[in-house]
């Protein structure tokens, strides 16, 4: 099934699959069961109320929920979509035709007689209401890709499913209604039931439309969607039942069931808001950890060159801008390969954390260290002239040569400092990286600045 299904949003194009052929399903069974076989009670659900599914009313239907069904599948098939599409919107636009120019186009009564209506009323005619939403619904199943149309079709299918949710809630009350007083009792109820999951698969065909796009979304905003409407939705017209119906509630009285909506709705905004907040406060947690674990090595838990790079950047304009020090330190692990080769990685990434731990311990809390490759490191010096770089490198060079493990490690330091001819951070880098490649060229374990000599072993 999932090779049939056309597009990347699978679970969107899986309901609407499955609510086309719900439709369709229930479409068949009035028609072969309720007017075919005679059954009263596929015809109209609701005995009391006078309003039952029309033949043309049950043909529409069906052909919706095969238009919204064949949409969700791959190749020509998808086609036969916007044939059945347009026999519902015919049968709508017809049936507007004949209402609006009092004329009988002959087709009320095409398929199966109607004796249960009185001729006043149109045998066999859906309800005016029915086939404005036919019509509505048969643009909003269909119609081209194109930015314009997807809005009309966006459009009609909200305006479909707002009135259909609105004849449902009218029958949810229907039961403390006097008969013939509910305003939309010419709609049978299924209709609109079956019509309101037309609408809904027609949205749901629609992943880049604007409300589904919003409602899906990866943020904040589709969070409170997916939290807030579904109870926002369905709170009011449940609450509004208990109300309307006091044996629910155990018969109390008229006043105290006022009291218990009130209560009800305020607790249940104030539950919705605390838990959507709680689900708020989580995302950004995992936002932030996000973000930190983007911009930090996780072997060494140090910055990586992403967050070294902006940091490096804004230490090098603030001291151009101020005229103050600026001084970097890159620093390699020397042999670290071979160390690699005789002892395995995990003893390797034991003398990356072991490094890492000790640049951190000489360097100041306004210095950054950062984790810029396998096993180089940079530290950045703001307000730290030549002099105090070159004594704080040599101390890295020391501190490393103590290190117990299986062998005695060592490492290089290049150490570069802002000078006037010093036109980008780029190229402090780059000089702190030749004295670098100079100090390992020079035997390794050395300690060079940017335009002097190697020295090992410094005494200053």
């Amino acid at each position: 099934m999932k090779r049939l299904i056309s597009g990347p949003w699978h679970g969107l194009r899986m309901f609407a699959l499955i609510a086309g052929c719900a439709v369709f399903s229930l479409a068949v069974m009035v028609l072969t069961i309720g007017w075919r076989l005679e059954v009263p009670a596929l015809r109209r659900p609701l005995p009391e109320l006078a309003a039952s599914m029309k033949p043309n009313t049950a043909i529409g239907i069906g052909a919706l929920g095969l238009a919204v069904t064949l949409f969700q599948l791959r190749g020509p098939i998808r086609q036969l979509g916007a044939i059945f599409a347009a026999l519902a919107g015919l049968i709508g636009a017809v049936t507007l035709a004949e209402y609006s120019f009092g004329w009988d186009a002959g087709i009320d009564q095409l398929f199966f007689f109607d004796s249960a209506t009185p001729a006043a009323s149109f045998p066999g005619r859906p309800a005016l209401l029915t086939a404005v939403l036919l019509l509505l619904l048969s643009v909003g199943v269909t119609g081209p890709e194109q930015r314009g149309w997807r809005h009309v079709r966006t459009v009609c299918s909200i305006v479909a499913l707002l009135v259909t949710w609105t004849v449902l809630n009218g029958y949810l009350f229907a039961n403390s209604t006097p008969p013939g007083a509910l305003p939309f009792g010419s709609v049978a109820v299924h209709t609109a039931a079956a019509l309101f999951v037309v609408a809904l698969g027609a949205l749901a065909s629609q992943p880049g439309s604007w409300p589904v796009r919003t409602a899906l979304a990866n943020n904040v905003g589709g969070t409170v969607c997916r939290w807030l409407l579904p109870p926002a939705t369905l709170a009011p017209p449940l609450l509004g039942w208990l109300v309307r119906n006091p044996h629910a509630l155990g018969e109390p009285a008229a006043a105290f069931n006022w009291a218990l909506y009130s209560v009800f709705s305020s607790a249940g905004s104030v539950a919705l808001i605390l838990i959507l907040a709680r689900r708020i406060e989580l995302l950004d947690a995992e936002r932030t950890a996000a973000t930190i674990m983007s911009r930090h090595d996780p072997l060494t838990s140090l910055p990586n060159r992403r967050a070294f790079d902006a940091f490096l950047l804004e230490a090098f304009n603030r001291a151009r801008r101020y005229q103050r020090p600026l001084s970097l330190l890159t620093i390699d692990v020397d042999e670290f390969k071979s160390y690699n080769d005789t002892f395995g990685h995990p003893a390797g990434d034991d003398v990356l954390t072991a490094a890492a731990a000790v640049f951190v311990s000489v360097a100041r809390d306004t210095d950054l260290v950062a984790r810029i490759g396998g096993e180089e490191f940079a530290i950045v010096l703001p307000e730290t002239p030549l002099a105090g770089a070159r004594a704080l490198a040599e101390r890295v060079r020391q501190k490393v040569a103590e290190l117990r493990l299986q062998k005695p490690v060592t490492v290089s330091v290049g150490v570069a400092t802002l000078a006037g001819g010093t036109a980008t951070a780029a190229t402090l880098l780059e000089q702190s990286d030749s004295a670098l490649y100079t100090a390992k060229r020079s035997g390794r374990n050395q300690v060079v600045a940017w335009g002097k000599t190697a020295t090992a072993r410094v005494v200053l």
